[in-house]
């Protein structure tokens, strides 16, 4: 009976919500009750306790910085904007380094958190207070909407006015979208703080993205329905995410709209008012594109545009590995079960979790939302991915591999949630987590009540669970965190790894910059567009010879030369000689520089008016700065054969005698 009675408990806890108690509900729970006491007799675990211990270790050094301290957990997270600096310097260096970031992001952080390991420390209920209190865990956060607003103007500065090979745009753009992706975990973090600052913050982060709907969708829809067919943003078993993606972010959008018409229909307003918050986001991102064109030209909009979506797509990618193939239970037909441990997919990586805000201690997160990053916590329990967010994204990019990896780790979650249900208990022992539960989490407690039934929440008694895996371990039972084994050969390891670091900056002080050059060579080695194609062919040639050929004629120091001439003929052979001298296909009809500047007693003065026109011209028809310079290095090529009659000038300071081109 004892039994009968807790299992009826049992149940009512997880439900999603609970209906009014009825002669015919109370029948059905006995039922209910009945059966589930059956499958508890009935369970056989299918899987050896092994396979549960291997997926629990993560291996590596198992170096730990949650339990170093306040001061030292804070500035662990300004890693956090790494990416964007090195954004910077991969662009200035050029070549192959643009791809910097996204190099580092998708394979050097993926090697690292293999070899760092897990930080699977859980603060005590004293270290936690400190921890949550503290308002510079808060602070780290606040830097990140102006880092992004730096790395993203610095990029559309750059690929406007330097003329970048196909390869090395690529790479700014993939780098710094890069960059941006990995910000989720801060961007993710400030949406769900109730702080002014923190939250518009992120709101506006999420502009400079364009993806201004995303916090809308996430707080109220996918804190809702997550790991349910109702989710968009939670993958199932076999889904690939080169689907998955696109997907996700056509339905998060229209979720997110009838989130935000809901919200607004509960305070009078129409879906279309002008209190939308998806409108008004989405008008930030085109002011932002508006204000990036008026500064740096039509050149800045794609890369914009581009490095925006590259970061949406690591935000849905983020989801398609969060979640992957775990689903809660569907207690009646569109209701489930409440949120919970076993809904998300936990990684305590050292390295991913101080860049990404420890978003990776996920579910703990989705079964208590109001937890602030700093003081989320681990369990080898929860469903465990074998490596850090960038590793297991980068792998889902090959679908084949990524279902090799996950989906017997799903199966044993699905074995783990059976014996769950039927025994109470995980791996044998004793429930694992922490009680509380508050799914649903924003600044807008109001909203939140539409979104989030009343039995949602349960208050937590204790930050620590009942049972104590710790002490588990030590007492060397089974089906526990095996993390703590090996701690003397990891720091065998880890003293390998500081020398093979110490030893590979000593060789590459050597022979690094040899190496920089040989890689700067071989990218400038690779096929570039003709300058006649970068200036747009004839169709862009034609209207900026049209502007140069005007200022000649109207610049008192040049125009005597014009004068009587047939300017529709004179004008068609500069569009020729302009376009055949940068490249192009085209034939010039006229006389040759020398024969026809020979006796017109040309000076250096005029000489400079000319190249004035035609880099004034240039940008005015919005030309960078590389391109200037190759056409002026054109045009002093040319000196000779233009000024064969040139007359020294006299400089107004010593009236000593120059030649133009030292001028």
């Amino acid at each position: 009976k004892l039994q009968f009675l807790y299992l009826i408990a049992f149940n009512s806890h997880i439900h999603t919500r609970h209906p009014p108690m009825t002669p015919a509900l109370e029948e059905k729970l006995h039922a209910k009750g009945k059966a589930d006491a059956v499958a508890q007799d009935n369970f056989v675990r299918k899987h050896d306790l092994q396979e549960f211990e291997s997926i629990q270790s993560h291996g590596g050094l198992g170096l730990s910085l949650t339990d170093k301290g306040l001061l030292l957990n804070v500035l662990g997270h300004f890693s956090a904007y790494l990416p964007s600096a090195l954004c910077v310097l991969g662009a200035v260096w050029g070549g192959a380094w643009t791809w910097l970031t996204f190099v580092v992001g998708w394979v050097v952080v993926p090697i690292a958190d293999l070899i760092l390991g897990a930080d699977s420390y859980n603060l005590t209920e004293e270290e936690e207070k400190k921890f949550a209190e503290s308002v510079w865990f808060r602070v780290v956060t606040w830097f990140h909407f102006p880092i992004q607003v730096a790395t993203v103007t610095f990029g559309a500065y750059w690929v406007a006015t330097h003329d970048l090979t196909w390869a090395e745009w690529l790479g700014v753009t993939f780098s710094i979208g890069t960059a941006e992706g990995f910000g989720i975990g801060c961007v993710h973090e400030l949406i769900h703080r109730p702080g002014t600052v923190d939250f518009v913050s992120g709101v506006l982060s999420l502009c400079w993205s364009n993806y201004g709907h995303f916090w809308i969708e996430h707080l109220w829809g996918h804190h809702r329905n997550v790991a349910s067919p109702l989710d968009p943003a939670s993958s199932d078993v076999g889904d690939n995410v080169w689907t998955f993606v696109p997907r996700c972010m056509w339905l998060s959008f229209v979720e997110a709209w009838g989130i935000e018409a809901k919200i607004l229909k509960s305070r009078g307003k129409g879906a279309l008012s002008v209190d939308n918050r998806i409108l008004q986001a989405y008008a930030v991102t085109a002011l932002v594109a508006g204000a990036y064109h008026q500064a740096f030209g039509l050149a800045a909009l794609p890369f914009f545009f581009a490095q925006g979506f590259i970061a949406a797509w690591i935000v849905d990618n983020t989801n398609y590995i969060e979640h992957y193939g775990l689903r809660r239970k569907e207690v009646s037909p569109g209701v489930y079960e409440r949120v919970g441990w076993l809904h998300a997919w936990d990684t305590p990586e050292l390295l991913s979790n101080s860049l990404l805000f420890k978003i990776q201690r996920h579910p703990d997160h989705h079964t208590n939302a109001g937890r602030p990053y700093q003081v989320l916590r681990t369990y080898p329990q929860a469903p465990t991915l074998p490596t850090g967010y960038a590793g297991m994204i980068a792998l889902s990019w090959f679908p084949p591999l990524f279902w090799y990896v996950m989906d017997w780790r799903v199966a044993l979650v699905k074995e783990q949630e059976r014996e769950f249900r039927a025994t109470g208990t995980l791996l044998g022992n004793a429930y694992p987590f922490p009680d509380g539960a508050q799914a649903v989490y924003s600044f807008d407690t109001e909203a939140d009540k539409l979104f989030i039934p009343a039995d949602y929440v349960v208050r937590a008694s204790s930050n620590q669970p009942a049972f104590d895996q710790y002490a588990a371990q030590k007492e060397g039972r089974r089906g526990v965190s095996q993390y703590g084994r090996n701690r003397g050969s990891r720091v065998v390891a880890l003293l390998a790894l500081v020398l093979a670091v110490l030893g590979g900056a000593a060789v590459y002080g050597g022979f690094g910059a040899t190496v920089h050059v040989q890689t700067d060579r071989a990218v400038r080695a690779l096929p570039r567009p003709t300058l006649f194609d970068r200036l747009g062919g004839l169709e862009g040639i034609r209207p900026l010879v049209s502007s140069i050929y005007a200022k000649h004629t109207a610049d008192p120091l040049t125009a005597a030369w014009f004068e009587g001439k047939n300017h529709p003929v004179v004008e068609e052979h500069v569009v020729e000689f302009f376009a055949a001298g940068t490249g192009g296909d085209v034939t010039y009809t006229g006389r040759g520089m020398l024969d026809v500047h020979r006796g017109m007693q040309i000076s250096g003065e005029a000489f400079l008016a000319v190249q004035d026109h035609v880099l004034t011209s240039l940008a005015e028809h919005g030309y960078g700065q590389a391109v200037k310079d190759e056409v002026l290095g054109i045009l002093f090529s040319l000196r000779p054969d233009v000024l064969p009659d040139l007359k020294p000038i006299a400089t107004a300071a010593t009236g000593s005698a120059v030649e133009a081109g030292e001028l």
